[in-house]
């Protein structure tokens, strides 16, 4: 039989015991054709994994074929084959398995002045098991033991699963993917996409919930479990996005056009009106109006607060939708995070008291607004070790209090709830960045409105 033929009745399940046996003895004499059948077998093996995944079969396995037929074959079964593959290239080749092959999922090629967030090794060339990579900063490559290399851009998150498989959680990616690879499956939490051999680029937003696929060469095939459709990709830039339950492919502008439309998004900021105290008033030397000072210590002659205020007179909040508070961290000099909790959490109170609403920047500990001059508005938590990102709240609350207040300047006070665990060595001082930090952006208040 047609070596072709025979491979392909065999993954279809409709070999009979004859051409089983032949199979073998090709897979044991060939070469060539082993190196066909792993790509076949492999390929096939992937799309049922992520099927039993999401609950639903692969939408074909090939013409006229039915997943019932394979499930009711005897002789059919992928792990079985690759089981059966695996034992027949260790006799022919002579290649002995090894547990560190066995555990390695993929390697760090290369780290571009990167920050991780990772309970893998994050030193380039180190072998990594499956898990997952959190890229902050930078940029890296991994490349999975079956070839495929992945060119992550942070914020990036990609979960490693199998040496053929791997999921970008958010961000965005380039995927190169050699001979070798020929099926690689990337997932996202909208979709996947089964690799050919070739490159394509991958961009995740998670708050839009939205996958972006873009073909560099080759050919791709995208899929959207949600509506069980597939779209191949074969043209030089061809994009594919899915976002919710729509699923849509041609150039970026056509689907730009094509897309439903997002909220309108108003931003407003401080103006530099912000501003930190400290119990002592010793502005000159511990006060810095590139950031925002927050700290809370058992004894309170080491506290700081911040606050800022928003001019919301010229926004009108009445089709208001949301409203969410960013605020920046950034790294800070003063003090030791080892002396803080684990998480540290912080407090946003929303100024109620009237007497404190003409507060001047250079102002005292006593004359600047405290928390008992308002109501607490929300709060929200970092970890010890992380000194940068974008924290805030996003609430009812936020979005009543604003309205409330939407003709005129509107204050928030920023305090750490969270103390210095015990010791007399001085706990980290939390910094956030104001409208004067040279790299990062001060205090914002985000509002969305339906267009």
């Amino acid at each position: 039989m047609d070596p072709s033929t025979l491979m392909h009745r065999y993954l279809l399940g409709r070999a009979n015991a004859d051409e089983v046996r032949e199979l073998e003895q090709r897979l044991t004499n060939d070469p060539e054709f082993r190196s066909r059948f792993v790509k076949g077998a492999t390929l096939d093996a992937g799309l049922r994994e992520i099927a039993i995944e999401r609950g639903t079969e692969p939408q074909s396995f090939g013409v006229g074929q039915s997943p019932q037929s394979k499930r009711n074959n005897p002789h059919w079964s992928v792990p079985m084959a690759l089981a059966a593959l695996a034992a027949i290239l260790l006799v022919v080749i002579g290649l002995q398995p090894s547990i560190k092959g066995t555990d390695t999922i993929a390697t760090l090629v290369s780290s571009e002045a990167a920050a991780w967030e990772s309970t893998l090794p994050t030193i380039p060339g180190s072998h990594l098991a499956a898990g997952t990579m959190n890229l902050r900063a930078g940029v890296a490559t991994i490349r999975f033991r079956s070839g495929a290399e992945v060119l992550l851009e942070a914020p990036a998150e990609l979960q490693l699963v199998t040496p053929m498989r791997g999921k970008l959680s958010s961000g965005a990616a380039v995927v190169d993917v050699p001979e070798s690879a020929y099926g690689f499956v990337l997932e996202t939490p909208d979709g996947y996409a089964v690799d050919y051999g070739t490159r394509f680029a991958v961009r995740v937003d998670p708050t839009k919930q939205q996958s972006d696929f873009e073909l560099v060469e080759g050919e791709i095939a995208v899929h959207h479990p949600t509506t069980g459709r597939e779209i191949r990709l074969v043209d030089e830039g061809e994009v594919a996005t899915i976002q919710d339950s729509s699923f849509v492919t041609g150039t970026p502008e056509v689907i730009d056009a094509g897309m439903p439309s997002s909220p309108l998004l108003v931003r407003v900021g401080t103006n530099g009106r912000s501003d930190s105290v400290l119990p002592n008033n010793k502005r000159h030397k511990f006060i810095d109006r590139e950031i925002l000072s927050v700290k809370h210590h058992r004894r309170e002659k080491w506290d700081y607060r911040s606050f800022f205020a928003f001019d919301l007179s010229t926004v009108n909040l009445d089709s208001a939708k949301e409203a969410r508070l960013r605020l920046n961290l950034v790294p800070s000099v003063r003090g030791f995070a080892s002396r803080l909790p684990e998480i540290n959490r912080f407090g946003v109170y929303g100024l109620t008291n009237d007497a404190k609403q003409n507060w001047q920047i250079g102002g005292t500990w006593e004359d600047a607004p405290a928390p008992e001059d308002g109501v607490l508005l929300g709060t929200f938590e970092t970890p010890r070790s992380t000194q940068r990102g974008t924290f805030g709240i996003a609430n009812e609350a936020l979005l009543n209090f604003v309205k409330e207040r939407s003709d005129r300047s509107v204050t928030f006070l920023l305090i750490r709830l969270t103390s210095q665990i015990e010791g007399n060595v001085a706990g980290l001082t939390h910094a956030f960045a104001s409208d004067y930090h040279p790299e990062s952006v001060g205090p914002l208040l985000e509002f969305t409105f339906d267009e």
